[in-house]
C-alpha cells in the first residue's frame, strides 16, 4: 500500500494531511508521488496519523508468514470486547493452572450466559 491510497482509505484529502504536518499542500502531493522525500519525523508522524506501521506507509513489503496458533488466536483476541477478553482470560487461566476455583470461575460464566440466553 502507498501513501496515497492509506490517505484515500482514511477519507482524507491532501489538504487535510498538509494542515495536519504543517506543510504546504504541494510539498505533501511530492510525498505521495516521491517528488519530496519524507523526514523520519513526517513518516512516524504520519504512520501514527493513519494508525499504519511505518513499512506500511512506504511501502516496504515483507514475507508473509505463516501464522501460528498462537499467532491466530492473538488476532482474534485483538477482536474481543472486554467482557469476551474476561471470559477467555478465565478460561485461559484454568488451562494454564488447571485448579479447580478456575474451573468453577468457569462454571459460574457458563452458568450465568445461559441465563442471559434464556431470558433473551
Amino acid at each position: 500500500m502507498n501513501l496515497k491510497e492509506i490517505r484515500k482509505r482514511n477519507k482524507k484529502n491532501q489538504k487535510e494531511v498538509a494542515d495536519f504536518l504543517n506543510v504546504m499542500q504541494s510539498t505533501y502531493s511530492g510525498y505521495e508521488v516521491g517528488r519530496v522525500e519524507m523526514t523520519g519525523e513526517t513518516i512516524i508522524k504520519l504512520s501514527n496519523y493513519f494508525n499504519v506501521t511505518t513499512d506500511e506507509l512506504l511501502g516496504v513489503k515483507r514475507e508473509e508468514k505463516t501464522l501460528t496458533q498462537k499467532n491466530t488466536l492473538m488476532n482474534k483476541i485483538n477482536n474481543l470486547t472486554e467482557n469476551e477478553c474476561y471470559k477467555l482470560n478465565v478460561y485461559a487461566d484454568a488451562l494454564i493452572i488447571n485448579r479447580e476455583e478456575h474451573k468453577q470461575k468457569i462454571n459460574k460464566l457458563l452458568t450465568e450466559e445461559n441465563e442471559k440466553l434464556t431470558n433473551f
